[in-house]
């Protein structure tokens, strides 16, 4: 493994905390104008970078949810033109910087080095990533942040799901054999008893599921290390110094909660 390669995989949980703004108030907050739910936004907002598209593009687009709950969606919102979902999106994901990464000291230079990363990166085939890294970006330090983390998310949700594909797996199959996805994740997400137990016969089929997951997982800190070779070695530091402390501090307050599941 080289030294990038590496760098991207311990920073792997760091990164993935570039979405907690995705289940936060902030996000409920921002689609209540439009009468849209958390859930609503989340989906209409992400995939609405790209433009206004189908629902089937963004069943494909996502990969991780089932298409029932995609196409519901998108017959409840048609109210909500992709532009101005995807304006709530991203204010809700500033507001919650503003709010949660305020007190993080180098949240500038943290949003500095993401960028710098984000825009020399090759983009191909990867097409969220592209739609979001094009999209207006917020001037204050938190929310740049945030917004810059939330970039990086993308780049190594992307360069993954390239990843998987190379070693012969869609996405669908390869929340079977992640450790972190499983069924009972999968049913937070939307998933059918029915529609899982199809999947696990089929990934039952794939020769050397698991190691093909876990190829893809090294495929992807390789493709992610590539792109963080636009950082010199001592910034690597000053990044993987700076995203620990982002992790930190953007963690959400210890309360109970009754999460909002898809309905059918």
């Amino acid at each position: 493994m080289t030294e990038t390669a590496a760098f991207a995989a311990v920073t792997r949980e760091a990164v993935k905390a570039g979405g907690r703004f995705m289940t936060a108030r902030e996000m409920k907050n921002a689609g209540e104008p439009w009468g849209v739910n958390r859930v609503q936004l989340y989906l209409r907002g992400r995939a609405g970078a790209v433009g206004e598209v189908s629902s089937t593009v963004a069943t494909s687009l996502y990969g991780m949810f089932p298409a029932w709950l995609i196409d519901l969606t998108w017959q409840e919102t048609t109210a909500l033109p992709a532009a101005a979902a995807t304006t709530a999106y991203a204010t809700a994901c500033w507001e919650w910087g503003r709010k949660r990464v305020a007190t993080l000291a180098g949240s500038e230079d943290l949003a500095e080095l993401a960028e710098r990363i984000v825009d020399s990166a090759d983009a191909s085939a990867l097409a969220l990533f592209a739609a979001w890294r094009s999209w207006q970006r917020p001037e204050d330090a938190p929310a740049r942040a945030a917004h810059a983390v939330a970039l990086l998310r993308e780049l190594r949700g992307g360069l993954h799901f390239c990843a998987l594909r190379g070693r012969g797996l869609d996405v669908p199959a390869a929340l079977i054999a992640d450790p972190e996805a499983g069924p009972e994740q999968m049913r937070k997400t939307g998933w059918s008893d029915d529609d899982i137990a199809a999947l696990g016969h089929r990934a039952a089929t794939i020769p050397d599921l698991a190691t093909r997951w876990a190829q893809a997982e090294q495929d992807t800190n390789a493709a992610m290390g590539q792109a963080c070779e636009a950082l010199s070695a001592p910034q690597r530091e000053d990044m993987s110094r700076l995203l620990t402390a982002f992790e930190e501090v953007s963690r959400p307050p210890q309360v109970a909660t009754t999460e909002q599941r898809p309905r059918r």
